[in-house]
């Protein structure tokens, strides 16, 4: 079976719960001790707090697993791992410190068994699949529409991108076809060698093939620069045989063995990419 993202997406993503867990442990066990000593201890008032801050915590571990794995099966093991508290404690705190160890501790399993998994491999990412893009998952196109269309340069929207990938873009010797190669770029926490074509301001309307150069030539040098990401970004839409002419040539590479992937930018994912990291205003 393959895993929905990458190894080290998941292995981090898990690990990520597995700290906030520990902190939440830590913060229980601690205001308990607090309470106790200070004769102050409710369990009407204690206690509800933190089964809140738990079940939250423990649906945020269940997403999770359930964006990671093929099946529900780790979330539903997660979900009944149960422990067995002292009845030196509070019956009911020690029964909920005892669930959160167990959760933490069945954690622990799973993430030794991402390696037993596959990567599933699509042909096509969107932004939200860019790590490097990550700020632009929480900006929703209709904030940015009366923005489009956007009136930047090629040059603005290069050194834009530059700035949030960290390293100048450069276009690459002798090739008006590919804007921007770089390996900055991440997707599901691993680096990918990314070659881009930008098309500035003066790409008018929607990017049809013919404005791809004669026969959509620029699309066939983009795909003949050795990358593992092929990149095309407009400031407007994309028309859909461009879409097509890139997805054919994509598959042709991976039928030969190799293993690329596509990621369409028109304006509205730009304007969003270009608006989390400050680069326009809204």
């Amino acid at each position: 079976m393959k895993l929905k993202t990458s190894h080290n997406a998941a292995r981090e993503r898990i690990n990520e719960r597995i700290v906030s867990g520990n902190t939440l442990l830590d913060k229980v066990t601690g205001q308990y001790y607090a309470a106790k000593t200070a004769g102050a201890f409710s369990e009407e008032q204690h206690i509800p707090q933190w089964k809140e801050q738990y079940v939250d915590w423990l649906h945020k571990c269940l997403g999770s697993l359930q964006d990671i794995f093929p099946t529900p099966q780790e979330a539903i093991t997660l979900k009944n791992a149960q422990g067995s508290g002292s009845l030196k404690m509070n019956v009911k705190w020690a029964s909920l410190t005892a669930d959160i160890k167990a959760k933490l501790s069945t954690l622990e399993g799973i993430i030794t068994s991402v390696d037993s998994y596959s990567i599933e491999m699509t042909d096509e990412l969107f932004i939200e699949d860019i790590d490097s893009f990550a700020k632009a998952r929480d900006i929703n196109p209709r904030q940015v529409k009366p923005l489009l269309p956007l009136n930047l340069s090629g040059d603005q929207v290069r050194t834009f991108l530059g700035e949030i990938l960290g390293e100048p873009l450069r276009r690459p010797d002798g090739d008006a076809a590919t804007d921007i190669f770089t390996s900055t770029v991440t997707t599901g926490g691993d680096r990918a060698r990314t070659a881009l074509l930008l098309k500035g301001a003066t790409t008018t309307g929607k990017l049809t093939l013919k404005k791809c150069g004669k026969h959509g030539e620029q699309i066939a040098r983009l795909v003949a620069v050795p990358a593992e990401l092929y990149m095309l970004q407009h400031l407007d839409q994309i028309e859909s045989r461009v879409i097509r002419e890139l997805k054919t040539k994509i598959q042709s590479l991976n039928g030969e063995g190799k293993q690329c992937r596509i990621c369409l930018v028109d304006g509205m994912d730009t304007a969003r990419i270009l608006v989390a990291y400050g680069k326009i205003s809204l």
